[in-house]
């Protein structure tokens, strides 16, 4: 049985975000299954590990999406908020689990549903609202946020290729 069955009442209307979040739901519904297993702590590391880089990369492309304008500050700021208390919650239970603490995964599915339901369901809807309202073209947002993100992941020497391979490219383009 899964802890969360992903619908389309969930989604948002923006396909990198929704498919963010279906993966969140898997992995909820991965860490519960580990809940009904004898599973070794390496299995609950990797899944901790997982949900790590998907905060990261996720809640990456929503700061920047709502860093890009359109959001009302007040929106921005309880979002921003939001995300900080995750990354703290979920920083607490890793450390509880390196420290030998084996029962993490209950309180952290707990805490991962109820955050499922609300933040998803109630602030990221009211950030996709204010995001559409203000740019109805939002595909090139979203976009725009994850190819910055892209950039930002590389590295000084790798960027410098890439900005000298498209400055090429426009020349080309120009002649």
């Amino acid at each position: 049985m899964r802890v969360i069955e992903w619908t389309n009442d969930f989604a948002l209307g923006i396909d990198e975000i929704d498919e963010q979040h279906r993966t969140l739901v898997g992995m909820i519904n991965a860490l519960d299954a580990r809940t009904h297993c004898d599973s070794e702590p390496e299995t609950m590391r990797r899944l901790l590990a997982q949900l790590s880089h998907y905060v990261r990369d996720h809640f990456g492309l929503e700061e920047r999406l709502m860093g890009s304008g359109g959001c009302s500050p007040d929106l921005v700021g309880r979002h921003f908020a939001e995300h900080a208390y995750f990354r703290s919650v979920l920083k607490d239970l890793t450390t509880d689990f390196e420290k030998g603490r084996r029962n993490v995964t209950i309180p952290l599915i707990e805490y991962l549903v109820h955050w499922f339901l609300h933040h998803i369901v109630v602030v990221d809807r009211a950030m996709t609202h204010q995001l559409n309202a203000a740019e109805p073209d939002l595909a090139t947002r979203v976009a725009a946020a994850r190819l910055q993100h892209l950039t930002d992941e590389l590295s000084e020497s790798d960027r410098r290729l890439l900005v000298e391979r498209l400055s090429k490219e426009q020349a080309v383009r120009r002649a």
